[in-house]
């Protein structure tokens, strides 16, 4: 249940946070392979995507304890996030992902992974009605006994992903721009994605060796957005 009352944020509070979702992610991994073991494809599916998100929480709970955790904005957005199912398992996937020594092909199989995720949640839990033909659909007939034990084991490889993050590495430093990316509204930064001006930016950015992606959408938005000041290519 999403609460929308916002705690008092603190680096002690999110450590604490990380292992209360990783301890529950332990126990979810052993209830889907339960469930599993025992022919409960659907509900093991189910679990089994619930600690993947789980282990998605405490990974945002851990790399967020540097953030300037006194800004209302930065606070409610890491809340909003740790509550959401398809942001948790993005980051899960993602954070796995880019930790490889080829990030750019684990990315692409975290991408095909996070669309099954998202879409089989739902229909492993809850009866559905379907067209085409028209019908009543059970979780039952829509997980098969293969996909429930892939889904486990994905579970259980992240999981450990998740555990070895925690105890090996130490929170990211965050800077006061990526802070203010982290709380653009999406909408926003998709926009500026979207405009070939700002790639030019930074790309000149880039060739001044400074590859920051949040300093680039901040310093776009203060120069050249805020000023209407159309950022020109040096020759």
């Amino acid at each position: 249940m999403i609460s929308h009352q916002i705690p008092k944020m603190t680096r002690e509070l999110l450590g604490a946070y990380c292992e209360a979702a990783l301890s529950n992610a332990d126990e979810l991994l052993v209830e889907a392979s339960l469930l599993k073991d025992n022919g409960h494809n659907a509900r093991a599916y189910f679990l089994a995507v619930a600690c993947i998100e789980e282990a998605g929480k405490a990974l945002f709970a851990f790399d967020a304890q540097n953030r300037n955790l006194s800004a209302p904005d930065v606070c409610a957005k890491l809340k909003a996030n740790m509550e959401n199912h398809a942001s948790k398992i993005t980051y899960a996937l993602c954070s796995w992902a880019m930790s490889g020594s080829e990030p750019r092909k684990a990315l692409q199989a975290a991408l095909d992974l996070m669309i099954d995720l998202k879409h089989g949640r739902e229909p492993s839990m809850y009866s559905d009605l379907r067209s085409d033909p028209d019908r009543a659909q059970t979780p039952r007939e829509v997980v098969r006994a293969t996909t429930a034990r892939d889904c486990v084991r994905l579970a259980e490889h992240f999981l450990a992903y998740a555990h070895r993050h925690v105890r090996e590495k130490t929170p990211f430093k965050i800077t006061t721009a990526q802070d203010r990316l982290f709380t653009m509204k999406s909408a926003k930064f998709q926009e500026m994605l979207n405009t070939e001006e700002f790639w030019w930016y930074y790309i000149s950015r880039m060739e001044a060796g400074l590859q920051d992606i949040a300093e680039a959408v901040i310093g776009y938005e203060r120069d050249h957005i805020k000023t209407g000041r159309p950022f020109r290519p040096p020759e």
